[in-house]
């Protein structure tokens, strides 16, 4: 499965109609190369047992990187 996503002038509004969840075995290398491409942590951060973090990308639209490695 492929995803484009496309950059627009227009300013983000309203609520999300799309939430992706990007799956990882290296999560914390995947989060490091998204927030150097513009993503930014998004507060509150999950507690220590869950699987995934949240992040936002530039226009504030929320997506989650989840951990599918055994560790």
């Amino acid at each position: 499965m492929q995803l484009s996503v496309q950059l627009v002038p227009e300013p983000h509004e309203g609520k999300n109609r799309l939430h992706l969840d990007l799956y990882s075995d290296q999560p914390a290398a995947e989060i490091e190369r998204l927030l150097g491409l513009g993503a930014r942590r998004h507060e509150p951060q999950p507690e220590d047992a869950e699987d995934f973090v949240v992040l936002s990308d530039p226009d504030g639209n929320l997506f989650c990187v989840v951990d599918t490695s055994d560790g």
